[in-house]
């Protein structure tokens, strides 16, 4: 964190960088906020509840956001499931090549996660950690995969756990993989619906000594407005093969590793 961004000299001052802070992040918690700007939480606090009433900013339990309560909801999960069925597929199987015997790994909330979780061999004696229900679910009954489930909030949207209790969780861990999911993608770094699945991608992000983006192509057009992370944090990017050469410059000139995979348009949606 740039220091010098946050000094300030009044009350006045620091509430403007707050609401340009909030801007750029979509969502933040009150923690978040407080540890960027090196004051108090209560401070925080009363500058929040300033901004929330002057209409700038929304106010939600643990933190604001500079979206509206239809940007926070998401998409319905099963409908996000059933589209790009065969590049997901491909993606997800091209995942479980990176994935070494014995290893710790994350498996992140979302559609082509939920598929590499369901592909992943009973062969390779691995720890799984994951926020994802729908993850949780694909992986009982293998048994080559140790499976933690980070508990918490369960949203009905995204069918993940999120929360306080999470991110506790999230912070006594340690992990060599982590798979990531984005609802949309531009140069500005990878995106998702809604705050609360941001706060916690970004913890399982902190934690994790490799994060591999796992996104169809389609997400370069996709609506999504709270930001994950930069292009920075991301070692790789798995993607079919509808991206552009022009997108992929973007990413390897941003030190992003682009592994583009072949669709099979035959391949049915995983069940």
């Amino acid at each position: 964190m740039n220091e010098e961004r946050f000094r300030y000299t009044s009350a006045p001052e620091r509430r403007e960088r707050l609401l340009q802070y909030i801007a750029e992040q979509g969502y933040c918690t009150i923690a978040e906020l407080s540890k960027a700007f090196s004051v108090s939480e209560m401070t925080i606090r009363r500058d929040a509840q300033k901004l929330v009433e002057q209409e700038l900013v929304r106010g939600f339990r643990g933190g604001v956001g500079s979206l509206s309560k239809q940007d926070l909801t998401g998409s319905d999960y099963r409908f996000r499931d059933i589209a790009h069925a065969a590049a997901k597929h491909a993606i997800a199987s091209a995942a479980v090549g990176m994935v070494e015997p014995h290893s710790v790994v994350a498996i992140d909330a979302g559609t082509t996660a939920n598929q590499f979780a369901q592909l992943l061999p009973a062969d390779r004696d691995i720890k799984v950690i994951t926020n994802s229900f729908p993850a949780l679910a694909s992986l009982v009954g293998n048994p080559g995969v140790e499976v933690s489930c980070l508990g918490g909030t369960l949203h009905p949207e995204s069918l993940s756990f999120d929360g306080p209790a999470t991110l506790a969780g999230i912070e006594n861990i340690q992990i060599q993989t982590l798979f990531l999911a984005a609802s949309g993608m531009s140069d500005r770094g990878a995106f998702c619906a809604n705050g609360f699945d941001a706060i916690t991608k970004r913890a399982l992000i902190d934690v994790s000594e490799r994060v591999v983006l796992l996104a169809d192509s389609t997400k370069f057009d996709a609506h999504a407005m709270v930001r994950i992370c930069d292009w920075d944090v991301v070692d790789r990017l798995i993607v079919d093969d509808g991206i552009s050469e022009a997108q992929q410059h973007m990413l390897r000139q941003q030190g992003v590793q682009v592994e583009v995979v072949p669709v099979n348009e035959s391949v049915e949606a995983v069940s």
